[in-house]
């Protein structure tokens, strides 16, 4: 029995021995104590000046699962194996630094800032690499290069991107969408802004992402690094990464922001006294200013963000909760929002296996200003402010005499009551956005790891739409109201599966992804409509209970998108040999359900190198430089953002025929089918330079690029027979892009009390539309709108730019008002014998330059910023001078300056007077900063107050409203009739952390 208990004592001591690593125990020792007796290390971790505590930094011990994190006064404990272990602290921002212990017991740790921007991770498609191993053109944006005093993500970035044009479509409304465009027009027809991805779900909105989540917005600019994304990548990639728990004591971080807004400039039209004195109309009474009427007061707005961060090691979670109420500028315009997410992270069996998972959820209340008979040339929710500029100033807004107390016009063409368009119907909208994904990833060695990525993007709208009894429609109309309502849902799934592998043996560092990805998209939709209610008060909540409904009148529809689905196959390797030389290739291997089975397949590579300049030997004495890298790289990316019935014969509801006394419904061909449809492929060339001199307080980039866009797709007009319609989508031609790109930023000063940093962002691009399809050479665009439409201002044509104005030269005016201009042949012609082989590819609506210049200074507890914008030589088409700056419509109201030189001008002209330059510079953002001193805030660990005032003030010699115009797509350009007003926005924030 002895001997059984000895044999078992023997085998176990054996077991400890095998598994005790290797720097636990001293020799004298024994083993299976060392095993129970572990030291306790205390310590506290702070900034490299020591002044400050870093909270939340994570301390390991090396070889071990063993971690803890700092607390709210940057202290730590952990218990240790013995001596011979060594600490591992890390925190984002600063050098990780490695601490043997020995046998101390306590530590006092300072952490180095990363003082080179270069050395920073950057993700880049499915996963991430050290900023000084790149070798394409990528922005790294951090939470702290956002602009302050804005809610979208993105127009809080405007400006910081070299190449990318960012643009509110409409304005400061609260519900206006954003528009993207990376280095100029990339397609005529197909899908032309970047691809967002947010936490590896590609097609996300970034405007459901409450800016306090991001922890990165990364760029991919040129196609040699897009080229892994494959498909919808011609027009760059957006990478949004949101916040990652915190390891450690739970932490709260609450922001509160209020603002309010008011018009910086809107149009100047004559009084009802100088409509009546100048003769412009007959004098009516009363004494209206519309604009004022359709536009609110001071409109407040405020929105409070929640976030919580903590946990242990190996489970923790981050989670945010979000509300916002604001109230547009426009009467009729407001927007309620709330929304969370839910990012965690999970590890098992000693790191072997992580679960990391993202989910987000928005619900927005939107109202709109928008009438109830859109025109399909101006956006329908701003014809408001088109009708208000030209309405007579002497119509008075209220009837009390009117069931509805308003005076409600019609008959009239766009002579109508703004105020009660808006106030006598209603139209609402709620949208619901979930993105949710879960990741399961196995360790298989340190250098070696597989992940599978489920995720799903479910998105809802439920727009309602009511108009009353007494509006101007209905009463046109002879109906008794008219409601509608609509449901749409658009689902996406994706899963991916990919392999990482990253090693550094000797001078050589490989790193390396490859996987599969699959995504499919489906949506539906039905709406119902009718007219002739008993009462208002029903709205749209009793549709059924219109008399059209029994009258066989009423409106049912529904719908389905085809089941679009793309697989693909990619890889990516990075290589560096010394830190010196780079070299990365990508490729993707990617088919879209959209094309027919024979053109379905398309292969995106990509391939960048990089030569870093400043590790040869040759260099090492030059003190002042600290990093020069030379970059090149090629890539091809595809494009399939069009319909995704092209390719394939589809068929749909007719025509009613009678036969046999029943109506029957008939169903024939739905489009013109091409099979033959392919790929559009953009192919772009880069060539950059990085550098940081000067101990690292000044660095920038430089990047030249070059693509063409082959197999554009776009909509032909065709003869009727042999084709049922008369427009095929085809691959119509070539289009070219090119450009420079510069960005310099520059770290003045750094002391105790002190710091002052400035950058300078600019980008210059010209698209050109080099071929078209077949023999034909050219398509017409931009149709002016009625009264008077004089015709098409843009042309797009085989070897010209894109942005050019087609249109007539100004040639003077004759003593009698009528306008002269140029025919083809340089000759002055009176306006009426004007033909349209006279226009002429006149001006230029995109920027040579964009620049913006962005300082941040701070003292002691105190920051404050000034960001500046500013667009450098091209024109602006003022379409508001054009149609209301010329006095000779009776009944209608302009513009003062209608009574200066253009008093006796007759009809108006489409021609290059109406173009002016658009130069400008922009104060777009200033703001203040106070961080209170620690000992007077108790429990609080941090608390901020801040303000802010955005949109402040425009130089510019431009006339109108403003000469920042939209510059994105194939009609840039042009300020519209229907134009938001434009406004400052002054803001007020509080955060507060504990």
């Amino acid at each position: 029995m002895k001997s059984k208990k000895k044999w078992f004592l023997t085998i176990l001591l054996g077991c400890v021995v095998l598994a005790e690593p290797l720097y636990a125990v001293p020799n004298k020792t024994s083993l299976f104590a060392a095993r129970i007796q572990q030291t306790v290390i205390k310590g506290k971790v702070t900034n490299a000046s020591g002044t400050e505590p870093l909270i939340g930094v994570s301390v390991k011990v090396k070889g071990s699962s063993a971690g803890t994190s700092t607390d709210l006064n940057g202290a730590f404990e952990i218990a240790v194996p013995g001596p011979r272990a060594t600490l591992v602290f890390s925190y984002i921002g600063y050098v990780t630094r490695e601490v043997p212990v020995g046998n101390q017991k306590e530590l006092t740790i300072k952490l180095q800032e990363q003082a080179n921007a270069l050395s920073e991770v950057v993700v880049v498609g499915y996963g991430s690499i050290d900023r000084r191993e790149l070798t394409s053109a990528v922005s790294n944006l951090k939470q702290e290069d956002l602009v302050t005093g804005s809610v979208s993500p993105l127009i809080a970035i405007q400006g910081k991107v070299p190449g990318l044009s960012i643009a509110s479509t409409n304005g400061s409304d609260p519900n206006s969408d954003v528009s993207l465009q990376l280095r100029g027009v990339n397609s005529v027809k197909s899908a032309q802004g970047p691809l967002v991805v947010i936490d590896g779900v590609p097609g996300g909105d970034i405007n459901s992402v409450a800016k306090e989540d991001i922890e990165s917005i990364n760029v991919l600019r040129d196609a040699s690094a897009a080229a892994i994304y494959g498909t919808r990548a011609s027009g760059g990639v957006l990478l949004i990464t949101t916040k990652r728990p915190r390891i450690g004591q739970a932490s709260v971080n609450f922001t509160s922001e209020y603002f309010v807004e008011s018009i910086r400039k809107r149009p100047e039209v004559l009084s009802g006294d100088e409509y009546v004195a100048n003769g412009i109309g007959e004098d009516q009474g009363a004494r209206t200013d519309w604009y004022d009427l359709i536009t609110n007061k001071n409109p407040f707005s405020h929105r409070q963000v929640i976030n919580v961060s903590g946990g242990s090691e190996t489970a923790n979670v981050y989670t945010t909760f979000f509300k916002r109420d604001a109230k547009g500028i426009s009467i009729g315009s407001e927007r309620g929002e709330i929304g969370g997410r839910l990012n965690s992270n999970f590890k098992f069996f000693d790191n072997l296996i992580e679960l990391t998972t993202n989910v987000s959820y928005n619900q927005v209340n939107a109202e709109f200003p928008g009438n109830s008979a859109p025109g399909n040339f101006r956006d329908e929710n701003n014809s408001i402010f088109n009708i208000a500029i030209g309405l007579d100033p002497t119509i008075p807004a209220y009837d009390a005499s009117d069931p509805s107390g308003y005076n409600v016009l019609t008959g009239g063409f766009e002579k109508w009551n703004p105020l009660a368009e808006v106030m006598l119907r209603k139209k609402e909208n709620q949208y619901r956005y979930l993105l949710a994904n879960a990741t399961v990833k196995l360790n298989i060695t340190k250098d070696l790891y597989t992940s599978t990525m489920f995720g799903i993007k479910n998105n809802t709208e439920h727009p309602r739409f009511f108009r009353s009894a007494q509006h101007r429609v209905s009463r046109e109309q002879d109906t008794d109201g008219y409601a509608k309502q609509e449901y749409k849902r658009w689902d996406d799934r994706i899963f991916e599966w990919t392999v990482g592998y990253r090693k550094r043996f000797d001078d050589h560092q490989v790193n390396a992804v490859a996987g599969y990805s699959y995504q499919d998209f489906n949506g539906q939709g039905f709406s119902a409509e009718n007219s002739d209610f008993p009462v208002d008060g029903l709205q749209e909540h009793d549709m059924g209970s219109g008399t059209q409904l029994v009258d066989g009148r009423a409106g049912l529809g529904s719908w389905k998108n085809p089941w679009v689905k793309l697989a693909a196959f990619f890889g990516r390797v990075n290589y560096s040999f010394k830190d010196r030389y780079i070299v990365t290739a990508n490729l993707r291997y990617e088919g879209s359900s959209k094309f027919s089975p024979e053109y379905r397949w398309g292969s995106f590579p990509g391939i960048s190198l990089g030569w870093r300049l400043s590790q040869e030997p040759f260099m090492k004495d030059i003190s002042f430089i600290n990093d020069i890298k030379i970059r090149a790289g090629y890539g091809e990316t595809g494009n399939e953002g069009f319909g995704a019935e092209v390719s394939t014969r589809m068929y749909s509801a007719d025509t009613w025929w009678l036969f046999d006394g029943d109506w029957n419904r008939t169903f024939g061909v739905k489009h013109n089918q091409n099979r033959g449809i392919k790929w559009e492929v953009k192919k772009e060339y880069n060539a950059g330079i990085d550098f940081a001199i000067l101990n690292n307080k000044l660095s920038g980039r430089f990047d030249y690029y070059k693509r063409v866009i082959d197999d554009l797709i776009y909509d032909i007009s065709v003869s009727q027979p042999p084709y049922i319609y008369d427009k095929t989508t085809l691959n119509v031609g070539s289009m070219e892009n090119e450009g420079l790109e510069f960005e310099l930023n520059y770290n003045a000063i750094k002391t105790t009390n002190w710091t002052y940093s400035t950058s300078i962002v600019a980008a210059h691009n010209k698209s050109t539309l080099r071929t078209l399809y077949g023999s034909q050479t050219f398509q017409d665009e931009m149709n002016f709108p009625a009264p008077g439409s004089p015709g098409n201002a843009v042309r797009l044509y085989a070897g010209e730019a894109i942005g050019q104005f087609y249109i007539w030269k100004f040639a003077g005016f004759t003593e009698n008002g009528d306008w002269l201009l140029y025919n083809k042949n340089n000759e002055v012609i009176p306006s009426s014998e004007k033909k349209l082989e006279d226009k002429r590819f006149l001006g230029n609506a995109i920027p040579k330059i964009q620049l913006s210049w962005n300082h941040t200074i701070a003292y002691k507890n105190w920051d404050a910023g000034v960001y500046l914008r500013s667009w450098l030589g091209y024109d602006v088409f003022n379409m508001v001078n054009m149609y209301y700056g010329i006095p000779n419509i009776n009944g209608r109201n302009v513009l003062k300056s209608a009574l200066g030189d253009l008093r006796n001008a007759k009809e108006k002209q489409l021609s290059d007077y109406w173009l002016e330059k658009g130069d400008f510079l922009k104060v777009d953002a200033i703001s203040l900063g106070y961080t209170f001193n620690k000992k007077w805030i108790g429990p609080f660990r941090n608390i901020r107050v801040y303000t802010a005032g955005r949109d402040l003030f425009v130089f510019t010699k431009y006339s109108g409203l403003d000469p920042e115009v939209n510059i994105n797509g194939l009609t840039p350009g042009f300020e519209r009739l229907d134009v938001y007003p434009k406004t400052r926005t002054f803001m007020f924030g509080l955060q507060a952390s504990f």
